[in-house]
């Protein structure tokens, strides 16, 4: 087997590997979420940001939520609908980072705070959007709170994705190339 051969099956391990820590991760963020209504959402969006930012590949943000909602609707009152929000967010979110070329600067080593936190912010809006009303509206599965508590748990999400893509910009993703984290090369 070749020196380049093998560079290829590590990265390609390494990948997986990287989907399964953030894929579970995810869901960890995503039950402190659940019991705190929205509270926690910065841990999971610099959880959520960090694993996408690091893989830096289109389809790394859908990967990682499929497999984190996969195991999720296990002990989720929605059982497998659950995992529609999961996709919702991945999707958003992958195809946000691709319009503003994120995942082509993050794979440079280019982490701009402006459109990571922005688009985290809108993603997180669009999925609040599509769980609200798919699961509110459409299907009556849930209880509407009223406008009130709605529109609060939608800033805390906007507000906290928006801090934690500031924070994966500036001090978290800036530093793990120091920790011998490279897919890249």
């Amino acid at each position: 087997m070749s020196n380049s051969e093998m560079k290829t099956k590590s990265n390609v391990s390494l990948r997986v590997a990287l989907i399964a820590i953030f894929s579970t991760l995810v869901f960890v963020s995503s039950l402190l979420n659940r019991y705190t209504m929205q509270g926690t959402q910065i841990i999971f969006a610099i959880v959520f940001g960090a694993g996408i930012l690091l893989l830096a590949y289109p389809g790394a943000a859908t990967t990682i939520a499929l497999v984190a909602g996969s195991i999720y609707m296990f002990q989720s009152s929605l059982g497998f609908l659950s995992i529609t929000l999961f996709a919702a967010r991945g999707l958003f979110t992958d195809a946000l980072f691709i319009v503003t070329g994120i995942y082509k600067d993050a794979r440079n080593g280019i982490y701009n705070w402006v459109k990571i936190s922005s688009s985290l912010a809108i993603a997180s809006f669009l999925t609040g959007l599509f769980h609200y009303m798919f699961f509110v509206f459409f299907l009556n599965l849930l209880i509407d709170f009223g406008v009130f508590i709605v529109s609060t748990i939608f800033i805390l999400s906007i507000v906290s994705n928006g801090i934690a893509g500031f924070i994966l910009a500036k001090y978290i993703m800036p530093r793990l190339p120091r920790f011998g984290i490279d897919l890249q090369g």
